[in-house]
């Protein structure tokens, strides 16, 4: 479309919400290039001064966006380093039913349970297992059974000092199991 800008002049337009129009006189016309009929300009185009307002718009946007950002990154890691902790304790309560021992043999076999949590928790490289405390109790439930309670703790430490949350604390679970016959 070939259009003639004679006669356009900028007004500022009370009624359609204070934005700026370009007022076009009635003697301009708009060739369309396929037909050599013209015809006169419609209602005048009315443009927004909008300059900058989309870094505006991403100066109080991205402050958010990284926190939303970094807030689900520790909750992420919290919830894996919960699992893998929960999934130590499981372990090494699994290898304690399974493995009876008697007085003679407790201390052999609380160091092998010990280990299977340590083996457990080394299968990730994102956990340094010398922080691991592994916690070993054994009940008798009579009648030759036991129950093996496993508890194992980790520290945690959140890649940012959040407000109202402690920056490190120690992630615990704790795995029951009753032996089998």
């Amino acid at each position: 479309m070939l259009v003639r800008m004679r006669n356009r002049r900028p007004f500022f337009n009370q009624q359609r919400g204070g934005k700026f129009c370009i007022a076009a006189t009635g003697d301009e016309r708009i060739a369309s290039p396929p037909s050599s009929t013209t015809r006169p300009l419609r209602a005048p185009a009315c443009r927004k001064l909008r300059h900058g307002a989309a870094a505006v718009e991403l100066a109080i946007v991205l402050p958010v966006l990284v926190t939303v950002l970094f807030g689900a990154t520790d909750f992420g890691r919290f919830s894996y380093s919960s699992i893998a902790v929960g999934n130590a304790a499981r372990s090494g309560a699994a290898f304690g039913i399974m493995n009876p021992f008697d007085a003679s043999s407790q201390a052999a076999w609380q160091a092998a349970v010990q280990q299977a949590a340590i083996d457990e928790l080394s299968a990730s490289s994102a956990f340094d297992t010398s922080q691991l405390a592994v916690t070993i109790t054994t009940t008798d439930d009579g009648g030759g059974l036991r129950r093996v309670s496993v508890q194992t703790t980790y520290p945690f430490t959140t890649l940012i000092n959040w407000p109202y949350i402690p920056h490190t604390f120690n992630l615990s679970q704790t795995v029951v199991m009753r032996g089998i016959r």
